[in-house]
């Protein structure tokens, strides 16, 4: 009789880490349309929804207006999750491999770089941030530089498994995370203020006004999940290369994140407080007063966001060093939690805004590219990757001048209304992908890079 095979710890811990960050995701890996949702439902409960939900709610002052914003602002994001994200269901690919298709393999590595310092930079932030919510509920006197590298710490763990510790993150946190809101926003009522005295407090709010108008409503909607929309592929390459069911995800994903920006409108609108008080709001006695399990519910809004945050930052830099992608996760966590101890949150804002211009047209030039340059045959190209030419000149001019577009546009003080919505992100996409359109046909590019 034949001896069963060994059981072989090692070989099953470095399948329970094996990610697919360097290389196509298998066949037999994908995941059904309801898991890859569910991931994305947990991305999009996040507290700055809920943030840009009470700015927009104070600032339109009517529930007409407000949820007209949302269709406009949402409709962009869906659109654009759905095209990049069947590209990675299509091809197996995270954003930063796609990149290397398009931009040449040199040339990726710029854009490897910006992806994975944006999003390393937030997770930064989000670890302050945590750290913040946790002194502020706490009164503990304990220093904030430990709490906010604790925090960072703390929120990696999920990331090092990868899709499989995104998944698992999602399924215990989202349902509560959304019962608890829902029931914050029911409990304070929907008896609105009336919509002079919300503008008033809109207009008078500091150190900046909130948007008044639609046009900007909306694009605060779209411009504040753009960048998640632009690198979708590295979530959907799990995906069935079915458009349905990319889209099916992509649809309830932007659902859910529009419902989050309706409470923080429903907040806002029935209190008249800014953005700044959400705490407030969802913890005190005088408002919602859920107390701990309100606190639970920041604290894990803020979990699994980073968690994408951090995930696609391995991705990104996992294309310049090609290390085992969780043991990238453990050095760029431990980096990112010092940074947050180092007071990044306060520090760097600027700086982070800017690599969110930087990364539209990243999404802009990818989409003409695979979609009406190349239409690559995703098997033949990853086998042929290594023997690409190095830079793809028209791809990369075109991304400098989607970039410049975004950044006129953004809050830049020699800015131009360059586009109906003054979304500098989307700006940016929108920009990148015509002029690369245009350099194709008038440069006749050949089908592939040689």
């Amino acid at each position: 009789m034949a001896s069963k095979p060994a059981f072989k710890p090692k070989a099953a811990s470095a399948e329970a880490l094996e990610d697919y960050s360097l290389r196509p995701v298998p066949p037999d890996r994908k995941k059904s349309w309801v898991d890859l949702a569910m991931v994305w439902v947990g991305v999009a409960v996040v507290l700055s929804a809920l943030l840009r939900g009470m700015m927009i709610g104070l600032g339109l002052g009517s529930p007409g207006r407000v949820l007209l914003a949302y269709g406009l602002g949402e409709f962009i994001l869906i659109l654009m999750m759905t095209f990049t994200g069947y590209l990675g269901a299509r091809t197996g690919l995270s954003t930063p491999l796609l990149a290397r298709f398009t931009f040449g393999s040199a040339g990726s590595t710029l854009i490897s770089l910006l992806l994975g310092m944006a999003f390393l930079g937030w997770f930064s932030i989000q670890a302050g941030l945590f750290a913040e919510t946790v002194a502020v509920y706490t009164n503990l006197p304990l220093p904030r530089a430990w709490m906010a590298f604790l925090s960072g710490l703390v929120m990696m763990l999920p990331a090092v498994f990868g899709f499989r510790g995104l998944k698992a993150l999602s399924f215990l946190a989202v349902p509560p995370m959304l019962f608890i809101f829902f029931y914050a926003a029911f409990k304070i009522g929907f008896h609105f203020l009336p919509r002079e005295e919300l503008l008033r407090l809109a207009q008078a709010h500091q150190p900046s006004p909130y948007p008044t108008a639609l046009g900007a409503a909306a694009s605060l909607v779209a411009g504040g999940f753009i960048v998640g929309a632009v690198t979708s592929a590295d979530i959907f390459r799990y995906a069935r290369p079915k458009w349905p069911e990319v889209g099916a995800a992509a649809f309830i994903s932007m659902a859910v994140s529009a419902l989050m920006q309706l409470i923080g409108s429903v907040l806002a609108m029935r209190t008249g407080l800014s953005h700044e008080e959400l705490p407030r709001l969802i913890i005190s006695p005088e408002f919602a007063g859920l107390g701990f399990l309100g606190f639970s519910a920041i604290a894990l809004a803020q979990w699994t966001t980073n968690d994408s945050n951090l995930y696609s930052s391995v991705l990104a830099f996992n294309n310049l060093v090609r290390i085992k992608r969780w043991k990238l996760t453990l050095i760029l966590g431990m980096g990112a939690s010092f940074l947050a101890a180092e007071g990044f949150l306060g520090r760097l804002s600027l700086f982070l805004s800017l690599l969110s211009v930087a990364c539209g047209p990243v999404g802009g030039v990818l989409l003409v590219d695979h979609y009406l340059v190349r239409k690559i045959n995703a098997a033949l190209s990853f086998e042929t990757r290594e023997s690409r030419q190095q830079f793809n000149w028209p791809a990369l001019t075109a991304y400098v001048l989607g970039f410049l577009a975004g950044w006129l546009t953004s809050g830049h003080p020699w800015r131009a209304s360059l586009f109906p919505f003054s979304i500098f992100a989307f700006n940016g996409i929108l920009a990148g992908g015509i002029f690369y359109w245009l350099f194709s046909l008038f440069l006749r590019p050949k089908p592939g890079l040689k």
